[in-house]
């Protein structure tokens, strides 16, 4: 097992009610100008906004409204919430959403102390700002793990980039099931997904402790109640267990003493820079072509994940039960209602674009391959 320091600084809030029971003790600690930021409006047809801003003019704040983020943040949306944070002297960002809206807050607290260009400093010069704004989290859709992390993806259109840059922690999340109960399936079932990616690539990074051990058993949770979702159990106990399953493998307890891989997400960040598609459903096609390029070089692990999480129980060598394994994912996949290739998601994958995502995208080389340039293009090729 690697050496490592392991500290998890944001406080969760887990229930029902939460943003009445919780929300009003919490900005008792911030000033009086609260932005309050969220996604294409949903948040108001369900009445969650209501929820927040009630709670806000209860306790004599001052709300900045920050609506619009788009379901994959551009850079330029990040600018122009830098923009408002500065302008109103805003004390505290919350968050009303998911991990597009969080990943956008981030990347606005990282640049609101400074007077230089974010993405520059970080990315270019690589700087990460001593002091940052605030935020929180009231969670209305689970899925990224978000919530509990200091990273967030934003997209530089002009220069064709998604890119993950370092914000800072929430300072309180609030998760209230009853708040996912009002996501659609269809909306709802590809952030689980993306849940069971965040599992599988810390799990097949390289080296087998007891991190991993863990790990089987959070991804045995997820691939559970994604059964239950799929056959029609769509219970507010069923969307609690995902709900913090998505939370816990972002507490990165999981990847104590070890690496992880995320060579899928290094390539469905790049493309989502030329796509804007939505990241776990890109996921869910990228994944099994990903792991069928890789599998035979960990094939004992790929074995010990298709008959301890896929319930693989055939006889067989460990290769022949490592592909099915594969096989046994994507057919999940596709019971969810998640497309296998581009062309089902509705997305048109030129060469040309092949190219650039395989000439740009990250390589990780702490997974089961180191894969080449050409081999991410094939891949990616094979996905169509």
């Amino acid at each position: 097992m690697k050496d490592f320091v392991y500290q998890m600084p944001v406080k969760v809030y887990f229930g029902e009610n939460g943003v009445a029971k919780h929300l009003k003790t919490e900005l008792m600690h911030y000033g009086k100008n609260i932005m309050v930021a969220y996604g294409q409006g949903s948040v108001k047809r369900t009445g969650i906004y209501d929820d927040v801003v009630t709670v806000l003019k209860e306790c004599g704040k001052n709300v900045i409204d920050f609506p619009g983020i788009p379901a994959n943040p551009t850079y330029e949306k990040v600018l122009e919430g830098i923009r408002l944070y500065k302008e109103n002297d805003v004390d505290l960002i919350l968050a009303v959403g998911g991990g597009s809206v969080i990943d956008c807050c981030k990347i606005i607290c990282a640049g609101t102390e400074i007077n230089e260009d974010i993405w520059e400093l970080e990315l270019e010069k690589g700087i990460i700002p001593e002091h940052m704004g605030n935020y929180a989290v009231v969670l209305t859709l689970s899925g990224a793990g978000a919530e509990m992390d200091c990273l967030g993806a934003a997209t530089y259109e002009k220069k064709h980039e998604k890119k993950t840059l370092t914000g800072p922690y929430a300072k309180f999340v609030i998760e209230d099931p009853n708040y996912i109960m009002t996501v659609p399936y269809n909306v709802f079932v590809p952030g689980v997904f993306d849940s069971l990616t965040h599992c599988m690539e810390t799990y097949f990074g390289k080296t087998f402790n007891v991190s991993d051990l863990m790990n089987e058993g959070l991804m045995k949770d997820i691939v559970h109640n994604m059964k239950e979702l799929i056959h029609g159990n769509d219970t507010i106990e069923v969307r609690s267990n995902l709900m913090w399953d998505s939370s816990l493998i972002q507490t990165f307890l999981f990847n104590v003493g070890k690496p992880g891989d995320f060579q899928a997400h290094q390539i469905e960040n790049a493309l989502g820079a030329y796509s804007h598609g939505t990241h776990g459903r890109q996921l869910a096609v990228i994944q099994p072509a990903y792991y069928r390029a890789v599998y035979r070089n960990e094939v004992d692990k790929f074995a010990r994940f298709a008959r301890e999480i896929m319930g693989i129980t055939e006889e067989g060598n460990d290769e022949l039960i490592a592909l099915k394994g594969i096989e046994a994912l994507e057919q999940l996949i596709k019971e969810a209602g998640l497309a296998t290739t581009f062309t089902e998601l509705g997305y048109q994958l030129s060469e040309d674009v092949a190219k650039a995502v395989s000439n740009t995208c990250g390589v990780s080389t702490t997974g089961p391959k180191e894969l080449s340039r050409q081999e991410i293009f094939e891949l990616l090729m094979s996905c169509r």
